[in-house]
């Protein structure tokens, strides 16, 4: 929760499918916290360290802190959070830390997320015995069928304000879409292409290269492929989970990648293929997307940048 001006951290706030799960995870799971000192990476306003330390923490630090944070923190009578405008990156603690929380999720997981900032914070401070918040997360690929707006989004440069820019229809194929579909544009169901253990991944666990297979589940074309993702707390009494669904995601968008050609496909037949991500910096993620069925075999590369 990086709060830069008061327009966004109202929005931010108001944002119920982001903020509430973090909520939940603590006031409902006041045992984790009790006697703990924790670590929070992305404090904004203090919303999460004020209920932490309602919840029986120990002692907060504070990360990325808001300049008016100090002022709410005295207006609820809060006294044991220590506030960092930085990063973590960029402050030296005075001891190690027993909980890290941080929404450290971007769009497909990582792109434009903190997972760096969160794998230092855990190498640096976490005990041993120490919990992170949320630890899980996982990524699920879908194909799809979205042959109309695909063709508007190419056919867009046929003519724009009577200019010829049909040269750009190449390289607009191979740019990523950060996009939401109708629930019915969906033509299989999904599989599960990824997963992460933030409590022992590294930078280069981010990278992955797996193969899919889905069944297709009507007569239909197949455009290409749409990956969404979850995201957990297990640590919890009862476990969290919060899916950014391929139709309905209001923050964190899934990612859509077009074929080079749609694919005619039958009810059952089965569309197999890989997907690997390279993990560059969380600004920049190279994909590779490989699709095969009996006739048509096709590879196609993308860049989140």
């Amino acid at each position: 929760m990086d709060c830069n001006n008061f327009l966004n951290d109202e929005d931010i706030l108001k944002d119920q499918n982001r903020i509430q799960p973090f909520v939940n995870a603590i006031t409902l799971n006041k045992h984790l916290f009790k006697d703990k000192v924790i670590l929070d990476l992305n404090s904004g306003l203090g919303l999460l360290p004020i209920l932490l330390s309602k919840s029986g923490a120990k002692h907060i630090f504070a990360m990325k802190a808001h300049d008016h944070t100090q002022k709410i923190l005295e207006l609820n009578k809060i006294s044991n959070v220590t506030i960092h405008k930085k990063s973590i990156k960029e402050v030296e603690l005075d001891c190690k830390v027993d909980v890290i929380i941080s929404a450290w999720m971007g769009n497909m997981l990582f792109y434009r997320g903190n997972i760096q900032e969160l794998i230092t914070a855990r190498d640096k401070y976490l005990n041993k015995d120490g919990l992170i918040l949320p630890d899980k997360g996982q990524l699920f690929l879908q194909s799809i069928e979205d042959g109309e707006y695909r063709e508007q989004k190419l056919t867009f440069w046929d003519s724009v304000y009577g200019v010829n820019m049909k040269w750009m229809k190449q390289w607009v194929i191979h740019e990523p879409l950060l996009e939401s579909i109708k629930q019915d544009q969906l033509n299989s169901d999904p599989v599960l292409i990824y997963e992460v253990d933030l409590m022992k991944c590294t930078l280069e666990d981010l990278s992955f290269s797996n193969s899919y297979q889905v069944k297709i589940n009507r007569q239909d074309f197949v455009t290409g492929v749409i990956v969404w993702m979850k995201y957990s707390f297990t640590f919890t009494h009862l476990p969290i989970n919060v899916i950014m669904g391929p139709s309905k995601s209001p923050f964190w968008k899934p990612i859509i990648l077009y074929f080079n050609e749609e694919i005619p496909a039958s009810k059952d037949d089965k569309l197999k293929g890989s997907l690997a991500m390279k993990f560059i910096s969380e600004d920049l993620i190279d994909i590779k997307l490989s699709v095969h069925t009996k006739q048509y075999h096709q590879i196609q590369y993308f860049r989140l940048n």
